[in-house]
Order: C-alpha cells, then structure tokens, then sequence
C-alpha cells in the first residue's frame, strides 16, 4: 500500500515508526515504547500532533455523557482539565455540557496549542503548581501518549481535590496491540486498573467503570478514579 492510500492516522504511525528509536516492552496487559532520549518522544508527540491537526477521535455525545455523569455523581464542577486535546474540542464541549460555567482548559504538548481557545502547551508528565488539588476532574483519552505511565497519573492525580475524579477512556485503540511509537502506552482495562491501584495507592482509588461500549459513535469503557 502506497503511503497517499493509508489513512492520517496511520500516515502519522508509519512517520513515527520511521523516524523513532523506540524500543517495544510487553509485560502482563501492558506495551510500553520506550525512547532513548526525552527529545525523541517530544519530537514524535509534536509530529504526530500535526499531521493530524485536524482529526478528531472522541466525540461529543461522549463528552455529553460524561458531563451528565458529572452533574449527577460529582456535583458542580468549577475547574477541569483535560489532557492531550489537540484541537481544544474536549475542554468545549464539557464548558458548554457542565452545568455552572466552569472553567475547563486543555494541554497539548505541540505549539499548535496556541491555535486553540483554552488550550495551554503543556506536557501531561509534568505538575503544575497553579493545577495543584485544584482540580473537580481530569479526562483524557489521550494517556496511551504517555512514555512512562506512573508520572503521569500521579501528575494528575495531586491536581485534583479531594473527592475528585479522573476520568480515562478505553478503546480499541488504547489496548497493548495498538500501542506504537506515536501511542507508546498500550493496556487492558484490567491492567490499567491495577496499575492505578499500585502506583496510585496513597492518593486514592478506582472508583468505577462506566460502561459506554453500547455508543456507535465512540464505543468505551470510561476508568473513573477517585483521590481521597
């Protein structure tokens, strides 16, 4: 298949495959690329982003859902986060689906971060001092970007207040057999519950899992973790 065929999903892989030094781990339920350099894994995430600069993988309806699990089962939401959003769709539809206004911005690790309202550029790994126990949630469908997994969701986890959630979807795409240099974090839910679990342990506990599988658009099981 020649690369004018493949999709820009796919031609975004293909360049990331070529052009990193990943190397691919396999544990229990679990695929981790691992890079040589920090430089490498930015380099890719950046390409990647923009080679699919105007693609949209999660869906509304998916976020409206959400938000109605978040007026019923949190309360009022005055600031969330959302984690690898791209284009900043995510962090506008909870604004327009929450109830109450609240604040909701967005991270992207590219410089097109700036294209886009209420987005910051900003790598998921790192804390935020201004986000610290700050936070009503944090959602993404995006921490199968992740290069090393258990920085990553303490980052989030001490951004959120106590009693508040993190919400990760899982699809298809985030399981091990899709991981790849662009996607270097690939699990099962079953194992991305237990890492939470282990690495997450002091700060809090998985919640629940919402079952969402049923959606045409956007069928996925949404991880909810709770902090204390």
């Amino acid at each position: 298949m020649t690369e004018k065929k493949l999709g820009v999903f796919k031609q975004a892989v293909k360049a990331s495959q070529e052009a990193s030094n990943a190397i691919r781990v396999e544990t229990d339920g679990i695929v981790i690329h691992e890079f040589s350099d920090y430089e490498s894994y930015r380099d890719v995430q950046i390409a990647g982003n923009k080679a699919k600069l105007g693609r949209q993988f999660v869906k509304n309806s998916h976020i409206e859902a959400l938000a109605q699990y978040l007026d019923t089962n949190y309360g009022p939401v005055s600031f969330g986060l959302c984690h690898g959003t791209r284009g900043g769709r995510e962090q506008k539809w909870f604004r327009r689906k929450l109830t109450g206004n609240p604040e909701v911005i967005g991270t992207e690790i590219s410089d097109t971060a700036t294209q886009f309202e209420n987005t910051v550029q900003w790598d998921f790994h790192d804390e935020n001092p201004k986000w610290k126990a700050r936070a009503d949630f944090v959602y993404s469908n995006s921490w199968d970007h992740a290069y090393d997994p258990k920085k990553l969701f303490t980052a989030w986890a001490r951004s959120l207040k106590s009693g508040g959630l993190m919400l990760l979807d899982h699809t298809k795409g985030h399981r091990p057999e899709a991981a790849n240099a662009l996607d270097p974090f690939g699990a099962t839910i079953e194992a991305l519950q237990a890492l939470l679990e282990k690495d997450l342990r002091r700060f809090g506990k998985v919640h629940e899992i919402i079952d969402l599988s049923k959606m045409k658009d956007y069928p996925a099981q949404v991880l909810v973790w709770r902090r204390n």
